[in-house]
């Protein structure tokens, strides 16, 4: 049996993130001394680790909490998983496709303003970098 000072070394996480992720369910200790002190066996290893390489991968705590359950339940949760994975792949890809758009109006903004030298800028409450350039009439 281990302490909780023993799994946290033994698994790199602090023993406040244990207790966190006590509150949360995610990890469960076997029993508790006289005195109150957490003990947890070697599963409790694996599954800190399991939630370390689950939240490495962008899944969050109430993600993989429910995951936990149905690996409680006896169920194996791959179908779930797989699931999840494909949402955040989608999720990554649109987030992406914004970055990318969000980039190119940056990218166009300053090839402009390194075009059209601030000889304007007078101090007001505006800056004419971040006013729509004009159009070219013609």
């Amino acid at each position: 049996m281990l302490k909780i000072g023993g799994v946290a070394e033994r698994t790199g996480v602090s023993r406040d993130t244990l207790r966190f992720y006590e509150d949360r369910d995610l990890l469960t200790p076997v029993d508790r001394t006289e005195s109150g002190y957490r003990l947890y066996d070697e599963s409790a290893i694996t599954r800190v680790r399991f939630i370390k390489q689950a939240q490495a991968l962008g899944l969050t705590l109430t993600e993989i909490k429910v995951i936990v359950e149905i690996l409680e339940g006896g169920r194996p949760p791959c179908y779930h998983v797989r699931n999840l994975l494909g949402e955040k792949v989608a999720s990554l890809d649109q987030q992406i496709l914004d970055l990318n758009r969000l980039r190119d109006g940056l990218v166009a903004r300053l090839r402009w303003a390194e075009a059209h030298p601030a000889t304007g800028c007078d101090g007001k409450d505006y800056c004419v970098y971040l006013e729509p350039p004009e159009t070219d009439q013609g």
